[in-house]
């Protein structure tokens, strides 16, 4: 997807935020909004929004000399997700068909984010929309059909403390489809709260996929002329891709290709209007649909 005018604000904001909380003094502050400003001012409108927070961030990593300013707050996510997991998971199983209480689980958990949009503090006061998601368009019978014709699956995971709710969605695929192949993708390195290899180690995403790789790029999202050889071969080679989270749909919502759904939350009046559904709605959608 490419930027829109609309973005810039939410640039400088979420940069103003990520500088902060890294523990940046009001000088460096000022350093980080200067060198956004900069970088908008030479922006291409047909660069996608994940391709400008990477910059952003290496420039928050490198004024701080922090390699992951969110940890702290990554640490936090994934404890307090896995704090509740056996909650999730039997909400799971309780349902009538757990395939797609687990779809909409996932999805709902995309609210753990650091980027656009967020009202809330501590994961645990998101329980009410994890259990009663706003469920917008949810191709789940088009993923299904899919499913049934699936050996290898990639999951390209998001953000810290949402990758709980991909283990459970995964342990639930490998329920449902006991020959299925599940490899998982994160970050190569920390941007914003994204999940990143320790991540996906510390909730026991190792314990459920077959593979952990990483994107090979530490934008928030997989860009792929930017990621490396082995998830490129991945993304070939799968039959099905689940594509989590608003950052990877701006990533590759033009790669139109059979079996790469979309999931996610909506946090933001462009993605709102690009996809056709109000902010806040939860979305499974296959990349041919968009």
């Amino acid at each position: 997807m490419k930027t829109y005018l609309e973005c810039y604000p939410c640039f400088l904001r979420h940069g103003l935020e990520a500088s902060r909380i890294a523990g940046l003094d009001e000088e460096r502050q000022k350093q980080i909004l200067n060198s956004i400003m900069d970088i908008l001012k030479s922006l291409q409108l047909n660069a996608s929004p994940p391709q400008i927070a990477k910059l952003i961030h290496r420039k928050i990593r490198e004024l701080s000399g922090l390699k992951d300013p969110y940890r702290s707050i990554k640490d936090r996510q994934n404890s307090g997700m896995l704090k509740i997991e056996g909650r999730l998971k039997r909400h799971i199983m309780e349902g009538t068909m757990p395939i797609i209480e687990a779809l909409k689980l996932a999805g709902s958990c995309n609210a753990i984010d650091m980027g656009p949009s967020r009202n809330w503090e501590e994961v645990d006061e998101l329980l009410s929309e994890l259990f009663s998601p706003d469920i917008g368009r949810f191709e789940y019978e088009r993923f299904l059909e899919r499913l049934k014709q699936t050996k290898r699956l990639l999951y390209i995971a998001d953000n810290a403390g949402e990758i709980v709710g991909d283990k459970l969605m995964i342990y639930t695929l490998k329920e449902y489809k006991k020959d299925l192949e599940v490899v998982v993708a994160v970050r190569d390195k920390a941007v914003l709260n994204d999940a990143t290899l320790q991540d996906a180690k510390d909730v026991g995403l190792d314990e459920v996929a077959d593979s952990l790789i990483t994107t090979g790029s530490d934008a928030p999202g997989a860009i792929l002329s930017e990621c490396s050889e082995e998830f490129l071969d991945t993304f070939k080679r799968a039959d099905l891709i689940i594509s989590k989270g608003q950052g990877n749909y701006e990533a590759l919502d033009k790669e139109k290709r059979e079996g790469l759904f979309f999931l996610l939350q909506i946090k933001c009046k462009v993605v709102s209007k690009d996809l056709q559904e109000p902010i806040g709605k939860i979305v499974l959608q296959e990349s041919l649909s968009t």
